[in-house]
This record gives structure tokens, C-alpha cells and sequence, in this order.
């Protein structure tokens, strides 16, 4: 069975990727090439090659040279590049990608559902598409007036760099990715594919163009992913998308370094914590360093290359710059790891504040693929946000796959899960956080109880020596919206607890596999061995969990006062937020942006059109068709706002 395929002793991990994608429409004219209908607002094309259909915005037609490295947006490709939003753009799920980010594809939809809302194991079907904006490939500038039409001659290559499981699921051999190309009759036609299989590093691919039937001024091409219907697994990653004329089957040089990725958090124990709490220890709960992953993409070349680190606060003030003055090294082709020392976050201001850093590197060389291909992003620079939150939470919010008990032959008996936590301050609990996956199996109708013990009986001791001073009956799993995952429980009442360890989790009495949220990218201490802190209890004494399970659970406890919690009222009051300028053409701002969690954005319809985690700076708006939108602020201390907003 496909669920026990990752069985870990009687811990069960369901790599799977839980994410929901959003749709942004768009109405932009085309340049140099008419589009006719392809120009109106929202159009859904039947794809020829599987029958489903699929929603395309154009928003433009390209000209070569085309690139993305998907440094330019977070959660959805970017309409300029692309019409689909069915792949999830994360630096999550791969392992040793070119540069940070890459498009994802599975078995979920947009919505983060399965396809057709279908689970089954036995049927195939064609899912996740990643499909560019159409592109002239009919003739090319020669000067500023003068043209030329493109030929076979011209030596036209696509390349890019793919990946399967990373941090997720390996897809298995009856499992294809599929790269097509759309002729000049609008037929799309299977030009590569290869099948699933275990891939450590990523792959580099180049595809010529070979036929005047792909030479019109509407060409496109789309990889898709052909797969069992299992909803969160089968991953497969894309990215370092390169497609130009003059090229050859030798053109997979690359003159670019980049950075691939940051620390994870700037805290020693935890992603993030209450602040009161951090406060209790400072010292014992931050990290001595942290630091950049930078690759030289270069296969031969040393690149002198120059560092920079900016600190802001909340209110966008600039509290440390490191410039690039005091920091420049040498960089041998491969990965290398820049690090900077500690932060002192003990005397900022508020109940949750918040540090934005930006990594900065400048190449002094070799940096030009980028700049040659025209690209949108920019992957010398890297930006994260170390928050501070009413609850504890060691996960980043990414589910790179899910956990749960796994009976395998076992009957309907009584099974527990635990995971050790230790509370730095004496404080009250009012819940708990969890994300609860879809998986292979539906299981919001089964019921469980949230427990809560002080102590949990010694490893293989078979008298019950548990000191269990809570529990509450939940009901079943939630899934919640989809701008935040999370299912808050909230206890019938507050749990007073003092500083010391204490133990979070369930217990279940059948046989089933729960699936909480995997956070696969997390490391105890940053060490590549077993998370320590997770125990299960199947057969009446507790155990560890296998060396393999790593990462964590999505589980976090909420702590303090009962305002910070107000987005759990049912009836939400909605205070307004004040949005400029308005009427707007490009962009729109708003206050206190650094406080603004997510922003959600629904046209007159009620259709989600724009969903941007963690906006700051304001936000580019100029896609979006002329109308009356609203606007919905979901702010860091769980507050809500709403806005109404006239793009003209």
C-alpha cells in the first residue's frame, strides 16, 4: 500500500506536498503580436494532450531570450512568464537546486486538492502543468526597425534543471514528467519525458527546437506531470528555465552565483516563540551564527565575490548593515556557506516584533547568465523574516510531507503520539496549532483526543507511568483555509503551566493514519540525525521513532493572553485599512506593512485573484484587469482588516 511505502517502525511519514496555489487574472496588451482572444481577461483552454482543462491567463506574448530561476515570486509563478498556476514555487522541497526557489509539481490542484477530488491509487491521470505565456518565435529584431524570421538554422535550445522527491516523495517508475511544445495549429506535441526514480542532485536538460512547426508567433511549451492519483506525493522540481537561439546540445555552461539558501531562523530551539518567553533566556534560545548557502554555478572559474547583510526592525527602520566593504573571499565552483555572528534581539520593542534580513552578494565576475537571459529575478539577494509569535513552533509552515501512527496489521487499539517540548517561562495554554494534511486516505471523520502529560513513562517500560494532566476530545481533523493551514483548538480551559518539559500530543483508539504535517526541512540542533523529541506508544510502552524521521511535526502550543487570539471569535469584527493610492493603475500601498501577515485579494466575483504572503514594500497591482476589488489583511497578531480598492 502506498501509504506504508515510507513506513518508519510503527511511525508512518507521508511525504506530501500541502499547498494551495492562487490565480492571478490579467489583461495586458500583447507587443507586436495580436493576440485576439488570448487577450481578454480569464480563458480556460482545453489541453489537448489530457482532455482536463486547465486555467490560462496571457497576459502578454514573450520574445527570446526566455528565463526563470523563480527568484521573482514566492507560491505562483509569475505571470509574466507564465499563464498556469498549478505549480507551487518554494525553496522548500529540493535539495541542492541551482539558486533559491523552484517550481514544484504533484497531484494537487490550485486549490490544494486532488485532482477531480479523486484519491486512487490505480488511476492515472495528467495533474500539475507549468505552461509559459505565448512567445514569438516567428521573427526577431535585427535593428530598430528591421526584422528577421526565425529558422531551424537559428539553432533554438530550451534547457533547465529538474529534480525528483528532494524533501518529498519519489515518484515511482509508472510516473511521468512530460515536456510538450504547441505547434502552429495549436496541437500540443510530447518533445521529451522521462519517468520517476530517485535523483540526488538536480539534472540539466537541453531541448532543440527541430521543426518550422514551432517557428509562429504564439509557440509555447509545458511540462506536466502524468501520475497515480494520490493526491500529495509524486514531486517533481524544475527550475534555471533557459530558452534562446544560437545555442547547441554543448550549451550547458553557466556564469552565475547565486545564493541557494539562509539559516533556518535566527533561534536556537524553535522557529518561532513568544517574545516574553525568548526574553526569560536570550542568550540560551538564539543561535551563536547564521548565514547564507551561496553556489558558484561556474564549472571552472574562482570568483571574487563581496557580502552584505542588512537588519530592519518592524517599523522598516535600519538597525545593522554589514556592507559589502568588510566582507569579500574568493569562491571556488560549488556551494560555500558565508556566516555572520549573532544578533542581540533582547531589546526590541513590542509583544511581537520582528527582524528582516537581507543577504546581499556581488559577484565581481562570472555573474552574467542572468543579465544575458533578461531575467526577472534576482538571486543575489535573500530575504527572511525572524518573527516572534504567541505560540512556539518549530516548523517553518511548510508541509513537505505528513506523520502518523501506523498500525500496519495491528486491531482497533488505543495508540499515542508524543513530542517533548520544553516551556521556558510559566505561562498559559490555551491550545493547539495543527496542520492536518489531505492524504491518501480520508480521515476528517475520525475522532481523537488532544493530550497533554507532564511526563511520559521511560523508553520500553511496560508499567504505565505517564503523568497525563490534560486531555481534550477534538472531534475530528479540520482543514482549514487556504491562507492558513493551521487548525487552532482551543482547550475548554486555560492550562496553567510552569517553567519545565512537558509532552503534546494524541491519542487515538482505531486504526488510522492521522497525518499531522511534516516539517521536513527542520533539524534538531541542525544535525542531520533522529528528532529526539518524538515518541509513539502502539503497544503499550513508548518508543523512539526511527533514525530516519528527522524532521517535525506541525504541532504548536499557544500560549498567553486570550486577545492575542482574537481571530479565533467566530463573528471576526474586520477593523479598515486605509490602501493608496486609490483609484490605482500600478501599485498599492498601505500602513504598517510590517505587520501585515498575508494579504488575499477577491475581483467582484468573490474569485481569489491575488494571494501575496508577507508583502511589504506595497505591491505591484499593474496586471490586474480594471475593476473593484476587495482586499483582506490578515495582520501578525491574528487581527484582520478589509479594504476596498478601484484598479483603473
Amino acid at each position: 500500500m502506498i501509504q506504508f511505502k515510507c513506513s518508519i517502525s510503527n511511525l508512518t511519514l507521508l511525504r506530501n506536498f500541502s499547498a494551495v496555489l492562487f490565480l492571478l487574472s490579467a489583461t495586458v496588451n500583447a507587443q507586436g503580436i495580436k493576440l485576439t482572444t488570448l487577450q481578454q481577461d480569464y480563458r480556460k483552454q482545453q489541453s489537448q494532450h489530457n482532455g482536463n482543462l486547465h486555467l490560462a491567463i496571457i497576459t502578454d506574448t514573450l520574445e527570446l531570450p526566455f528565463f526563470d530561476n523563480f527568484t521573482a515570486t514566492q507560491g505562483y509563478p509569475s505571470l509574466k512568464r507564465w499563464t498556469d498556476n498549478e505549480a507551487w514555487v518554494n525553496n522548500n522541497f529540493p535539495v541542492g537546486q541551482p539558486d533559491y526557489n523552484v517550481a514544484t509539481l504533484d497531484h494537487l490542484d490550485f486549490e490544494g486538492k486532488p485532482y477531480g477530488n479523486t484519491l486512487n491509487k490505480n488511476l492515472f491521470v495528467y495533474a500539475d502543468s507549468l505552461t509559459t505565456q505565448p512567445m514569438n518565435l516567428q521573427f526577431y529584431k535585427t535593428g530598430p526597425v528591421s526584422t528577421k524570421n526565425y529558422s531551424v538554422s537559428d539553432s533554438l535550445y530550451l534547457s533547465f534543471f529538474y529534480q525528483t522527491q528532494g524533501l518529498g516523495d519519489i515518484p515511482e517508475t509508472e510516473d511521468s514528467l512530460i515536456l510538450f511544445f504547441k505547434n502552429n495549429s495549436g496541437k500540443w506535441n510530447r518533445v521529451w519525458w522521462t519517468t520517476g526514480r530517485k535523483m540526488p542532485k538536480f539534472e540539466q536538460v537541453l531541448i532543440p527546437v527541430l521543426s518550422v512547426e514551432y517557428l509562429h508567433p504564439v509557440f509555447q511549451f509545458r511540462w506536466v506531470n502524468y501520475t497515480k492519483s494520490s493526491g500529495n506525493l509524486n514531486h517533481w522540481h524544475i527550475d534555471y528555465v533557459r530558452f534562446d537561439k544560437n545555442r547547441s546540445a554543448k550549451d550547458t555552461g553557466i556564469r552565475d552565483v547565486a545564493i541557494r539558501l539562509c539559516s533556518p531562523g535566527l533561534l536556537k530551539n524553535f522557529r518561532t516563540m513568544p517574545y516574553s518567553h525568548f526574553l526569560s533566556d536570550p542568550t540560551g534560545q538564539t543561535w551563536g551564527s547564521h548565514g547564507v548557502t551561496v553556489r558558484n554555478l561556474n564549472a571552472a572559474a574562482t570568483v571574487q565575490t563581496r557580502f552584505q547583510l542588512e537588519v530592519k526592525n518592524r517599523f522598516n527602520n535600519l538597525i545593522l548593515l554589514r556592507p559589502f566593504a568588510q566582507s569579500s573571499r574568493n569562491i571556488l565552483p560549488g556551494d560555500s556557506t558565508e556566516t555572520f555572528g549573532p544578533l542581540v534581539m533582547d531589546t526590541l520593542s513590542g509583544q511581537q516584533p520582528e527582524l528582516r534580513l537581507t543577504y546581499k552578494i556581488a559577484p565581481q565576475s562570472d555573474d552574467i547568465t542572468p543579465d544575458n537571459y533578461n531575467s526577472e529575478g534576482n538571486n543575489n539577494e535573500y530575504s527572511y523574516t525572524q518573527h516572534f509569535t504567541p505560540w512556539y513552533a518549530w516548523d517553518d509552515g511548510s508541509a513537505e510531507g505528513g506523520i502518523g501512527l501506523n498500525y500496519e496489521f495491528l486491531p482497533d487499539i488505543k495508540g499515542q503520539f508524543a513530542m517533548k517540548m520544553n516551556v521556558v517561562k510559566d505561562d498559559s495554554l490555551r491550545g493547539l496549532a495543527i496542520y492536518f494534511n489531505r492524504s491518501l486516505a480520508d480521515v476528517s471523520f475520525r475522532k481523537f483526543n488532544i493530550r497533554i502529560w507532564k511526563e511520559i513513562s521511560p523508553i520500553g517500560a511496560t508499567d504505565n507511568k505517564d503523568k497525563l494532566i490534560y486531555e481534550f476530545p477534538v472531534g475530528t481533523p479540520r482543514y482549514t483555509d487556504s491562507i492558513n493551514h493551521f487548525s487552532y483548538i482551543y482547550f475548554d480551559s486555560v492550562l496553567f503551566l510552569t517553567q519545565g518539559t512537558y509532552y503534546i500530543g494524541w491519542v487515538q483508539y482505531q486504526n488510522y493514519i492521522l497525518n499531522v504535517g511534516y516539517d521536513n526541512n527542520y533539524r534538531y540542533q541542525r544535525q542531520n540525525a533522529r528528532n529526539p523529541n518524538l515518541y509513539f506508544n502502539l503497544l503499550g510502552q513508548w518508543e523512539n521513532t526511527d533514525a530516519s524521521v528527522m524532521g517535525t511535526p506541525m504541532i504548536r502550543p499557544m500560549f498567553g493572553s486570550a486577545a492575542q487570539y482574537s481571530f479565533s471569535v467566530k463573528k471576526q469584527s474586520f477593523q479598515t485599512m486605509s490602501v493608496y493610492p486609490n483609484p490605482a493603475t500600478n501599485r498599492i500601498f498601505w500602513k504598517n506593512p510590517q505587520q501585515v501577515e498575508a494579504l488575499a485579494i477577491y475581483n467582484q466575483a468573490g474569485k481569489l485573484v491575488i494571494y501575496c504572503p508577507e508583502p511589504e514594500n506595497g505591491l505591484d497591482i499593474e496586471t490586474l484587469p480594471a475593476g473593484v476589488y476587495q482586499l483582506k489583511f490578515r495582520m501578525w497578531d491574528g487581527s484582520q482588516a478589509i479594504s476596498k480598492m478601484i484598479k483603473q
